[in-house]
């Protein structure tokens, strides 16, 4: 008995000990985790909590600023109209988690979402439409016949009916508000787009890897996400095996990938203020109106590629817009105000305001009603001379100031992505060489068409609705350089007049085309007139002449003129993409190119450089800067642009020489299409050649550039004008003189009634 109860007695002092070791094995593990999580929170992930604290604790309310406008004046009236400005539209949304009656909701605001107008536009428009517009066919809309050469058994054949029946607006709106109610209805995000336009490889790779809430639609080239269907445990695996394969953060891709409560499910935008109202009178709890900014162009497609416009970031692009961005936007404005645990403000706490600054408002220097006048006759201009596209540039000669810019073809910035909408291209329709053509690859894109497919018929092609797609956008006056050709020819004249290298009776034999190196220089009409005068080269155009210029000046001086006179530098006018142009250093100048470099061919600039020239020819001698920016308001203050005298580049007496030369090239010579009479014009017509990838000219219809240059009055102009036309096709009988000439003319006739200039003569 003893023995049983000493071993009982140890038996139980064993079992004691155990469980006491247990007990602290426990406590010490559970201490351990203790301190660990502690680390984790106080040390490693320290800053993250603080900034959580401090969020919950410190509310920030972002305050919006204002983008400045962009304003134009007409010059008569004195009144500013707007080119771009901002006007305030409600976006629609659902709060799921705060939204009670959802069926209710959806009811009620599916025909304020969906109103009759949208209805109609559907009808008229279906492939546009948001929903399915048509009814589907009952099989007994389907009519069968039998044919009359049915042997035997009876064939019979289904033809469809040729009109199909549109769904009643009582069900589309039946319809619409089923779909809102599914999408209003989701308490948890299920749809994250991780990747767009995803290449076949990655998407294959992503297949193989097998993740549980990972998609890939083929199809819409896509990969996608659902964070209800990815275990937490997984998450942090997932988003490091998708971050190598689309070469992404796997930080940024776990953070989109975490599962998170709905709390904002979009459903319109741009909303009309009486559906605005409507809605707001409705009180539907967790329907949210929310006030947005949008970027409004007033005048539509007037100097759209002068104003710009903006991407879908809010982010200016092209023009005004894409150069003064960060001027125009503003800087936006943040209120922090201390919160209570139940996220209300603490009126009595503390609290900062920094206050939103709105941005600057630019006047620019074109007049509204001349910019509108020239884009008219130019778009007429274009289409009849079958170019490519046009361009016309007006300035003061005096003071720098642009008075129209415009270009041809043209876009709506309101609707600025319309301009890569695509069409079939009809049977047997013809298109220029230049115009791009696209086939629809196997993924179902659209690609370029090779030259294996080019004219293969049984290739379905499509061609852009504008005919050139985005490079509309392109103001090619600022940002696309060329051979500007024969108007190139009274800068050069001007140089050596100032030079006292010639006058305008200095003769030159002009007996036949000119052989320097492997090259032959000749006139454009192929006539040469023997003992010719400096007056008659400019008149007649004659490359042979300018040749013999070219030589009289040299490599050295011609250069210095070349850049005394702005070409190969930036003009600094304050717009999106300038170019500026290319002067290679004259050392580097063959004999050939000296000569070519003196009737424009071998040298390129903008329009902009080559109008910037002519303006000190006609105003005594003058560079002057070129602006475009009339005045930017910033609060209350006014930065008026003054004129602005680069240099002097050639004499008083230079300028009103070359002026009376050009007067007779309108009066004498090729430029006479330019002629007014009652008015003296001072001109010079232009055609230059376009050269090929090969870097040779290429030759044939629609090969060629043909421009005008020319100011008026010319002893006390107005105004100074460039016309420029890319590959017009008329036939053979393409110039400048034919072309650009009655283009100016236009213009000018025009511009003579605007400014109340009377004739003289």
């Amino acid at each position: 008995m003893r023995r049983i109860a000493s071993y009982q007695q140890n038996n139980g002092d064993a079992s004691q000990t155990y469980r006491i070791f247990v007990l602290t094995t426990f406590a010490f593990l559970l201490f351990f985790v203790i301190i660990a999580r502690l680390f984790q929170l106080q040390v490693i992930r320290h800053e993250d909590y603080r900034a959580a604290a401090s969020d919950q604790h410190f509310g920030a309310i972002t305050l919006n600023a204002k983008r400045g406008e962009i304003l134009v004046r007409d010059t008569h009236s004195g009144d500013l109209s707007k080119l771009a400005t901002n006007t305030t539209l409600d976006l629609v949304y659902v709060d799921p988690l705060v939204a009670e009656d959802k069926i209710f909701i959806a009811k009620k605001l599916a025909p304020l979402l969906f109103t009759r107008m949208d209805y109609e536009s559907c009808i008229e428009i279906p492939d546009e439409c948001l929903y399915d517009i048509y009814e589907e066919p009952s099989l007994n809309s389907y009519v069968e016949i039998n044919t009359i050469w049915s042997i035997g058994d009876e064939t019979t054949i289904q033809i469809e009916p040729s009109d199909k029946a549109h769904k009643t607006y009582s069900k589309m709106i039946d319809e619409v508000a089923a779909k809102r109610l599914r999408k209003i209805s989701k308490y948890e995000l299920d749809f994250v787009v991780l990747r767009r336009d995803a290449e076949p490889d990655v998407m294959a790779e992503i297949i193989n890897e097998k993740l549980s809430g990972v998609f890939v639609d083929p199809k819409r080239f896509m990969i996608y996400g659902d964070p209800t269907l990815i275990p937490e445990t997984q998450l942090t695996e997932t988003s490091q095996i998708l971050g190598r394969i689309l070469e992404s953060s796997p930080q940024d891709l776990e953070q989109k990938l975490t599962r998170r409560k709905v709390r904002y499910v979009f459903l319109r935008n741009r909303i009309e203020p009486e559906i605005s109202r409507k809605i707001r009178e409705l009180k539907l709890k967790g329907v949210v109106l929310l006030p947005e900014h949008w970027r409004y162009y007033p005048e539509g497609d007037l100097a759209p590629h002068v104003v710009g416009f903006l991407n879908r970031e809010e982010v200016g692009q092209y023009g005004i817009e894409g150069y003064f961005n960060t001027d125009l936007e503003g800087k936006k404005g943040t209120i922090y105000a201390e919160k209570d645990p139940l996220g209300r403000q603490i009126t009595v706490g503390s609290s900062e305001i920094v206050n939103a600054v709105d941005g600057d408002t630019i006047v620019l220097t074109i007049d509204r009603i001349i910019q509108k006048k020239v884009e008219e006759i130019l778009a007429e201009a274009v289409e009849q001379y079958s170019a490519d596209s046009g361009q016309v540039l007006i300035m003061n000669p005096f003071t720098g100031a642009i008075v129209a810019m415009a270009n041809y073809p043209s876009f709506n910035p309101n609707e600025y992505t319309d301009v890569f909408a695509l069409r079939a291209l009809e049977e047997e329709e013809l298109v220029e060489s230049t115009v791009p053509l696209f086939k629809m690859n196997e993924k179902g894109k659209y690609v370029p068409v090779d030259e294996e497919d080019l004219f293969n018929e049984e290739v379905p092609k499509y061609v852009y609705e504008n005919k050139f797609g985005p490079s509309v956008f392109k103001n090619r006056i600022v940002s696309e350089y060329y051979e500007p050709g024969s108007v190139f020819k009274p800068i050069v004249m001007a140089m050596a007049l100032d030079a006292k290298e010639v006058e305008p009776q200095t003769t030159f034999l002009d007996d036949g085309p000119l052989k320097i190196d492997e090259f032959e220089i000749k006139n454009a009409d192929g006539k040469y007139r023997g003992e010719t005068t400096m007056n008659e080269v400019l008149a007649f155009s004659m490359n042979t002449g300018m040749s013999f210029v070219s030589k009289k000046l040299g490599k050295k001086l011609m250069y210095e003129y070349l850049m005394n006179f702005g070409f190969g530098e930036y003009t600094n006018i304050r717009l999106e993409g300038e170019a500026k142009g290319i002067v290679d250093y004259y050392k580097r100048w063959s004999k050939a190119q000296m000569l070519t470099t003196s009737f424009g061919q071998g040298i390129v600039a903008t329009p902009l450089q080559v109008l910037a020239a002519w303006s000190a020819l006609a105003n005594g001698g003058k560079l002057m800067q070129p602006f475009i920016i009339d005045s930017i308001i910033r609060k209350d203050e006014v930065i008026q642009t003054e004129p602005q005298i680069i240099k002097r580049v050639v004499s008083e007496e230079t300028s009103s020489i070359i002026t009376s030369m050009l007067i007779n090239s309108v009066r004498n010579g090729v430029a006479r299409p330019a002629d007014i009479p009652g008015y003296l014009i001072a001109g010079k017509t232009g055609t230059s050649q376009v050269a090929g990838k090969s870097g040779k000219y290429l030759e044939g219809e629609g090969s060629t550039i043909t421009s005008f240059a020319g100011y008026a009055p010319a002893l006390e102009p107005r105004f100074i004008m460039i016309v420029k036309f890319d590959r017009p096709r008329i036939g053979e009988n393409t110039w400048g003189s034919t072309t650009a000439a009655p283009t100016f003319r236009a213009i000018s006739e025009f511009m003579m009634d605007y400014y109340n200039i009377q004739a003289t003569d």
